[in-house]
This record gives structure tokens, sequence and C-alpha cells, in this order.
């Protein structure tokens, strides 16, 4: 069988809900948006999407937001883009490889962090009860390198407010990889955690496939990332959550489901009958609706790593 191959990524992954949202945003309905965000549980996945470089909505789309409400939402989200930029602009200076100007850089950046925690800090003070700004405090607390308690306190803040919140868990879970001065204890302590406390289907269940994939890039790079995966111990680990993942969702699978999916579609090697039936039930699911990660590591062509991948493991799969 031929798969389709996708011509282009959509970020919103075929929801129309989300979708409403987004040109709720560009068309400045500023009360259906917030209301979108007050009442849909998939409010979480929003901001993300469109925060993001991928999307690449200007910060002014934000800065009209604030102007015409300065809500505790549009200035969280405000605050969220700021430090979007502030990093694209510090991987542009270290890409540029301006030596002379590398403490500038750092300085700059620094102050770019610590202007958006300020308003972070207010909209906290403001609407005690909201999640929003403590998850981009996990960001920029880790572009500042505050230490592990403190983003363990800035992760229990928006875990006490939102439980298992799938974007919480993300970041603070990237805090504790090896590559951010955490180490793989830590890293899988809280993946494990998270497949023994998460309810069953919980999009925060993305952890223990994102924990092996980090630790499998850091340990073989891209190049053989495979060889980390094909590890007798990591493959029994990694199609034990999956299959208990599958059981605990719908089918076709939600929108909410699609980050965890895509994340075991590329961690799960097919390598005999039952990871070949895992990969085939994962891929169906997924319904070629990619996120965004796993697959930019290895190129900014979403959609031709995902079609690429995706053909490769279902030809495996059909040998079993």
């Amino acid at each position: 069988m031929e798969l389709p191959r996708l011509d282009r990524l959509d970020p919103f992954l075929g929801d129309v809900e989300l979708r409403t949202a987004y040109k709720a945003l560009v068309d400045g309905d500023w009360a259906r948006l917030e209301r979108f965000l007050d009442v849909s549980p998939k409010s979480w996945m929003f901001g993300p999407i469109v925060t993001s470089e991928v999307v690449g909505l200007e910060t002014i789309t934000f800065e009209r937001w604030v102007g015409f409400k300065a809500s505790p939402r549009s200035r969280s989200f405000h605050a969220a883009v700021l430090v979007r930029d502030a990093f694209a602009a510090h991987r542009r200076a270290i890409d540029a490889g301006t030596n002379g100007q590398h403490q500038t850089d750092v300085i700059r950046f620094t102050e770019r962090l610590r202007n958006a925690e300020q308003i972070l800090y207010e909209v906290v003070t403001d609407r005690p009860a909201m999640a929003d700004p403590w998850v981009t405090l996990l960001i920029t607390g880790r572009g500042l390198q505050v230490s592990l308690e403190e983003l363990r306190e800035r992760f229990e803040n928006a875990h006490s407010r939102a439980p298992f919140r799938p974007d919480a868990c993300r970041q603070y879970l990237q805090s504790l990889t090896k590559k951010w001065n955490g180490s793989n204890v830590a890293t899988f302590d809280f993946a494990h955690w998270i497949e023994n406390e998460a309810p069953p289907g919980s999009p925060a269940r993305e952890a223990l496939p994102t924990a092996h994939i980090e630790k499998g890039l850091l340990e073989q790079g891209r190049a053989n990332l495979a060889t980390y995966l094909m590890q007798p111990e990591v493959v029994a680990e990694l199609a034990t959550g999956l299959l208990a993942f599958l059981q605990g969702t719908a089918s076709p699978a939600p929108t909410e489901a699609l980050a965890v999916l895509n994340a075991y579609a590329l961690a799960v090697i097919v390598e005999g009958e039952s990871t070949a039936r895992l990969a085939a039930e994962t891929f169906a699911r997924i319904d070629n609706r990619p996120t965004e990660f796993p697959w930019s590591i290895y190129a900014d062509d979403i959609t031709h790593v995902f079609s690429e991948i995706q053909a490769d493991q279902l030809r495996y799969a059909n040998r079993y």
C-alpha cells in the first residue's frame, strides 16, 4: 500500500476548534478567543502552537491583544511570545558566531527573559489559579539556568493548578535532561512517575518516549538514535508504555493524543511481531497528522521526515 505524502505541516493537526481559535486571534476577536481558552479542554495545546516559530505569528498580534484588553490571558500569551523571540534571537546570535558580541548577546537574552518573568509574576498575582504563566516560567527558568529546586517549585505550581498538564510536564522534563544540566536518573524518575500516576490516556504520557529519545540523542546522536532505541530493555519498556496508552485512548485518536503517538511512532522500532502490530496501530491512529516533535530533530521539513519514517516502519511491519 502506498502511503499518502503530506504536502505541508498542519500545526493545528486538522482540529477545527484550534483553527477557529487561531482565526479569532488573528481577527482580533478577543472575547471569543478568551471564552475558548477559559472553557476548552484543548486550550493547553493552543499556546504552544501560536507562540511557536512554526506558526510564526508576529509579536505585534499579541501586543494588539494586550492593547485592547490587558487581561491575565493576553499578558500571559504576550510574555510567552517574548520568550520565543528571546530564544530565537539567542540562537541566531550563536549561529552567526559573533564572538566579540557574545557577552552582549547573553546580557540581552537574560534581560529579555527577566522582563518576561516580571510580566508572568504579575499575572500570577492577578489570577493565582491560572496555570499558563507557570508553564512559561519553566521555559524562562531553564534559559536563566535557575536551580533544579526552583524549577521543581515552578512545576509544582503548574501541577497544583492543572494536574498533569501536558505542556508543563514536557517543559519540566526538558529541564531535567542532561543537556540542560540535569541527569538521566532525574529524567526517568519523572517519566516513570507520570507513567504510574497520570490517568490512562493522559497526553502527559509523552514523557516516557521523549525521555528515551532525549537520552538516545545525547548518547548516540541523530544518525545512530536507532542503535539506542533497539536495545532490548528500551524496546520492552517503550512497547509496554505504548500498549497501555493505546488501550487508554479512543480510536481514531483525539487531537490531544497526537503528541504522545508521534513520540512513540519514532521511539518504538519494529523488530518483531509485537512491535510491528504496535507500529501499524500507532501510525493508523496518527492518520498523517505529524506533530513538530519528534520529527523536527532530523530536519526542518517535518512532513518529509514523517512520511519517510512512516513508510520504513510500515514496510518492516509488513514482514511479520
